[in-house]
């Protein structure tokens, strides 16, 4: 493959305050390198996410005509998985403020987490796959929980090989002690916020490890829709229940999506991966959902448990700000110590998707970068990143239009 190569100049943005998901720094800095601009991806792991969003318009990502189709739902997860959240928020239905009351009697967030989780040696905790702060929540708890004696982080992304496979293992399995992911290590994980997500959960000394349910079992599921969900979930809590007898007095620390984490039967009885977790270990786990509330106020609190939720579905509920975006970036980055960082104009697109990707200098082309985003023609649409020395590399998406 023929790389095309260019040089930008070097930029510096002056910043004082150093990302809450990284570890300490005293530098003040963002130095962005000479960029390489690739013709199309090289990097296995990423290849079918970025056939994903080739197929994403990008004069009308969104349609209204397509809303609620299996379209827009692919749209709005590649749009997610690039960076591009602003894009989503006004079709999403993750993202508009839904009413919740605040809940009583309790301490600060983080606090009555950590006040809980002493008291029990599994917290799960839920996240819309299309919102990066959510990513950036748990990467918080993942810290206040370490020294409580947490050291396993299980996610439902984490790929997991069949027993006995050597070929496509995750580097998380390969490399334990590399400080980042690879694409390829997960689904979610190619996003940039979920990459370091992981990035603070090996620094903090956590064992990364994965649950879901293998590939291979997965093609030999059959039946109705809620019976192939059941299959699933007791897949996942089969394997984490394999986790805690592997690893006597361990702390776990279980990243999933949405119902997963839900610890009571729900609607028609469906039990979700956590009751099925309880039942089968006797540890009552910290449940935490931040997909049941959210705008409820200008800063996070927690929030009571809807009235039309059983009754125990989940212990605790953050309650988010609604999002806000600034040059296409959620804000919430900024407040966690990320810069905005202007992406040269040279690196810019004149039509279709431009991906731009941000790593430290030194890392390869495989690592899960610390910004990933996509952009387009005519956007002023920035980088977020924490003070640092970055490697710039670009990858060129032409729009495909789906087949009919």
């Amino acid at each position: 493959m023929t790389l095309l190569r260019t040089r930008v100049p070097l930029l510096a943005l002056t910043a004082s305050l150093t990302l809450g998901m990284g570890p300490p720094t005293d530098i003040t800095e963002v130095t962005l390198l000479p960029a390489q601009i690739v013709a199309q991806a090289d990097v296995p792991g990423m290849k079918s996410k970025l056939e994903d969003l080739a197929s994403v318009d990008p004069v009308t990502p969104l349609p209204a005509s397509a809303r609620d189709s299996m379209q827009s739902m692919g749209a709005i997860q590649a749009l997610s998985l690039f960076g591009r959240e602003d894009l989503v928020a006004e079709q999403s239905s993750n993202y508009p403020a839904n009413g919740c009351a605040a809940l009583t009697g309790v301490g600060e967030v983080m606090g009555e987490i950590t006040r809980r989780a002493r008291q029990t040696s599994i917290v799960i905790i839920n996240e819309s796959h299309e919102r990066s702060e959510h990513r950036g929540f748990t990467a918080e708890v993942a810290a206040r929980l370490r020294p409580l004696g947490y050291s396993i982080f299980a996610a439902e992304t984490f790929s997991n090989p069949e027993p006995g496979q050597q070929r496509f293992l995750p580097s998380f399995m390969t490399r334990p002690a590399q400080s980042y992911l690879e694409d390829g290590g997960g689904y979610y994980t190619a996003e940039a916020g979920y990459g370091r997500l992981t990035r603070r959960a090996k620094a903090l000394g956590y064992q990364l490890l994965p649950y879901e349910i293998t590939f291979d079992k997965v093609k030999t599921i059959k039946g109705r829709r809620d019976e192939q969900v059941a299959v699933r979930e007791k897949e996942e809590a089969t394997n984490l229940a394999a986790i805690i007898k592997a690893h006597p007095g361990a702390k776990l620390l279980v990243h999933v999506g949405y119902s997963h984490a839900a610890e009571v039967p729900q609607e028609r009885g469906n039990r979700y991966m956590a009751a099925r977790l309880k039942a089968k270990t006797g540890i009552d786990p910290l449940t935490i959902s931040q997909t049941t509330c959210r705008g409820g106020g200008a800063e996070r609190r927690l929030a009571a448990l809807p009235a039309d939720e059983p009754a125990g579905t989940f212990d605790l509920v953050v309650d988010h700000p609604s999002a806000t975006f600034v040059r296409g970036r959620p804000t919430w980055r900024q407040r966690a110590g990320d810069r905005a960082v202007t992406i040269p104009a040279m690196l810019r697109p004149r039509s279709g998707w431009r991906v731009i990707e941000a790593r430290p200098v030194g890392e390869p082309i495989t690592s899960v970068p610390l910004d990933r985003v996509a952009i387009r023609a005519g956007e002023d649409v920035a980088l977020m990143l924490p003070p640092g020395r970055y490697q710039l590399r670009a990858i060129d998406v032409p729009y495909v239009k789906p087949a009919a």
